[in-house]
């Protein structure tokens, strides 16, 4: 059995890998564990007035709507009959990545080349470039 860490972030490239992998299963008859992982910023937060419990609040909201994030992508998952487990972390989105694909030791990653991020020109994500920098296996880009 394949491991595959699949990096969604709702962007339109993403919802293109994950229907990558659904297609590669069904295509091939691959048998495969899928971890969708979903990776917010922590805030930067600055001044005298900010609470340990305002910043516990922020990253709980953020968690919330990380996993609302990978409610559609599981369903889908489901939907095809592929196992799966969804990981919702906050943190720098390649290194988390990264992180996450040695702790689940997958096999592969697979996400999109264009994510929510504001600079729309750019060819290739910085996030896409920095994680296939930093990552070990074996990456996929979906364009």
């Amino acid at each position: 059995m394949r491991k595959v860490l699949v990096a969604f972030d709702g962007s339109d490239s993403s919802k293109r890998a994950l229907q990558y992998v659904i297609d590669f299963a069904r295509d091939h008859a691959a048998t495969l564990e899928v971890h969708l992982l979903n990776v917010q910023h922590e805030p930067l937060l600055y001044g005298e007035y900010v609470t340990s419990d305002f910043i516990e609040q922020l990253q709980q909201s953020l968690l919330a709507e990380a996993k609302e994030v990978l409610a559609w992508p599981a369903d889908q998952l489901q939907e095809a009959g592929i196992a799966h487990k969804t990981h919702a972390v906050l943190g720098n989105v390649a290194e988390q990545i990264s992180d996450a694909a040695k702790q689940l030791q997958c096999d592969t990653l697979v996400m999109g080349t264009r994510g929510l991020g504001s600079f729309t020109g750019m060819l290739l994500g910085s996030v896409a470039t920095r994680v296939i920098h930093e990552i070990s296996v074996p990456v996929l880009l979906v364009k």
